[in-house]
């Protein structure tokens, strides 16, 4: 009876194993489907500062609380989910512009960075650019938008849709002016409301 009860033991452990053996159907493409998901990253930085420069002097500074790069897509990219802060310096040292966005998305291939979502551009004079959306091409130096933009500038706040500029924030031109208004008449407004 013993015997019959190992027999039974040892046979019900066979089965058993030649069943997992047998289950795990997954192909070859499902098991790199599953491993290279796009969902997620091949890498990941937290807290990441990036220092560039040009002859130990250093040029660009970008900062990013989480950069996610994504290596093993056709165009591989990196995103910047919660934000990133680039500040530009030039030659003597001082800030020159400053870029920040609560998203952004750096193709390498195309050598551009898409930033969206409460972008704010700061140029050396103090003129503020604000948009939903912009785009720095890194190779052609410059920044484009085709949202929605508002500048601030000491004399008046411009609005309009679209907008190229060098990457200095310097020299810009708005493509579609949807007002103007002087500083000085936006405080007298608020002086007469009091």
């Amino acid at each position: 009876m013993r015997l019959v009860r190992n027999r039974i033991h040892i046979l019900s452990i066979l089965v058993l194993a030649t069943g997992m053996l047998f289950s795990c159907s997954n192909s070859k493409k499902e098991i790199e489907r599953i491993t290279y998901s796009e969902d997620f990253p091949d890498e990941t930085t937290r807290d990441a500062v990036i220092r560039f420069s040009d002859s130990a002097q250093v040029m660009v500074i970008l900062t990013a609380p989480i950069i996610n790069r994504y290596l093993n897509e056709v165009d591989p990219y990196t995103e910047m989910t919660e934000g990133m802060h680039v500040v530009f310096y030039t030659d003597s040292g001082t800030v020159d512009t400053d870029i920040s966005a609560d998203y952004a998305k750096h193709l390498p291939e195309q050598r551009v960075i898409e930033a969206e979502n409460n972008v704010i551009v700061k140029n050396a004079n103090g003129d503020i650019l604000s948009t939903e959306q912009l785009t720095w091409d890194i190779g052609g130096k410059r920044i484009f938008s085709n949202a929605f933009v508002k500048i601030t500038t000491g004399e008046e706040i411009i609005y309009g849709d679209g907008l190229e500029s060098n990457q200095e924030f310097t020299k810009y031109q708005i493509k579609h002016i949807k007002g103007i208004i002087s500083v000085d008449e936006e405080n007298s407004s608020d002086e007469d409301v009091q």
